[in-house]
């Protein structure tokens, strides 16, 4: 018995090895194929569009603002290639991705052409804070673009995409295998486009067509940038009644954007082509993933948080807050409580053995990432030309 289960063992190791390490580097002929993009206007969505242009792929950028657009299509003659065409597009309402539909079918009839694939790039980060700060309103807005956008998209470039018998590509993220501290909303919406995606999979699958999923950790785009970051927190702030104002107190505040910020800083990989480039295995690989994991902190340590029992998860997560530099998150209501040391704290959380282990994960992850802060998945094509984004 031993040695069968030593053989599968083997046998799966082997596999995985092949798979990665070869298979992997090898893409279809990608040349003249149209693609279908969301959020364009800015962050992954334009890196990815111009770069597939360079490589010679037909791009359809979908764009929510006019200066977007126009900075698009600046820089999109510059790369040669495939033919750009901007579309206007607010996945928000039904209407507007109807409209964009159409524009797309249209421009494909005249062509004589299929659509290869469609890219839910289009996302938004709504709010930074405690679930006492979020109303439904904030939730509504998450779920609206990170889930509902993609559900719209999907419902109308869908059958464009059963023809070519070809490929849907979503961005999801860590935060959709795993929860956290004030992100409710933007962790409840990427856990559901995960799961319309899941389903989704198993349903085209019959039809020919692949639904892939991305999910990477925190990157250095306008996302997360510090300007953002301040204005969400700020201006959900402004709306917060009196009585929750005085429970955490504007210290707390003040001291949430300097933390957050202070991890990203840490955290946050500049590597924006790491995300672009699985974005192009998976509309063009031969063997494609069915999950593409993007950034150090989502291999090492979100990816494999999200596999531990829910009270492990916990667990890791509030010592890894209370390791983070910067002031302290202490509500105003509960500053007056009795002090806790960190080593009381940790003790607490994992006893005397569990925090050395714990340790060891993260600076063992710290330690890989300095040595290659630039690797990404894999080689793609024309992986070594960047695009120039002024």
């Amino acid at each position: 018995m031993l040695s069968i289960l030593l053989w599968m063992a083997s046998a799966l190791v082997a596999y995985f090895l092949l798979k990665r390490l070869i298979l992997e580097q090898f893409y279809i002929n990608y040349t003249g194929k149209y693609v279908f993009i969301t959020g364009c206007d800015s962050g992954f969505g334009r890196l990815l569009a111009l770069k597939l242009l360079k490589m010679g792929v037909n791009v359809f950028a979908g764009c929510y603002t006019e200066q977007g657009r126009e900075d698009l299509i600046k820089h999109g003659r510059r790369c040669g290639g495939g033919q750009l065409y901007t579309v206007h597009i607010d996945i928000t309402k039904d209407e507007s991705v109807l409209e964009a539909k159409k524009n797309v079918e249209k421009i494909l009839n005249d062509q004589k052409a299929q659509l290869h694939g469609i890219v839910n790039n289009a996302g938004v980060f709504t709010t930074f804070g405690p679930d006492d700060w979020c109303s439904t309103d904030e939730y509504l807005a998450s779920l609206n673009v990170n889930t509902l956008g993609a559900v719209r998209v999907c419902h109308n470039f869908l059958p464009l995409v059963k023809k070519s018998k070809g490929r849907v590509v979503t961005m999801g993220s860590t935060a959709g295998r795993l929860h956290g501290l004030y992100v409710g909303p933007y962790v409840t919406a990427k856990f559901a486009v995960e799961a319309y995606m899941d389903c989704l999979r198993l349903e085209m699958r019959p039809f020919g067509v692949s639904v892939h999923i991305l999910e990477p950790g925190a990157f250095k785009t306008e996302l997360l940038s510090e300007e953002a970051q301040h204005a969400r927190v700020n201006r959900i702030w402004e709306k917060l009644p009196t009585s929750v104002k005085n429970e955490y107190g504007e210290q707390f505040k003040e001291n949430f954007k300097i933390a957050w910020q202070t991890g990203v800083n840490i955290v946050a990989n500049p590597n924006l082509y790491w995300v672009v480039d699985s974005y192009i295995h998976a509309l063009f690989g031969c063997w494609p993933r069915l999950r593409y994991a993007a950034g150090w902190d989502a291999i090492f340590c979100f990816i494999p948080l999200s596999v531990l029992p829910t009270w492990m998860q916990d667990s890791i997560l509030h010592f890894m807050y209370s390791m983070q530099p910067g002031p302290p998150l202490n509500p105003a209501s509960l500053r007056n409580k009795e002090s806790v040391s960190l080593a009381e704290r940790l003790s607490s959380i994992f006893g005397k053995a569990g925090h050395l282990s714990v340790l060891s994960v993260f600076v063992g992850a710290l330690y890989a990432r300095s040595l290659c802060p630039f690797v990404t998945a894999r080689a793609v094509p024309n992986g070594n030309d960047t695009v120039t984004a002024e």
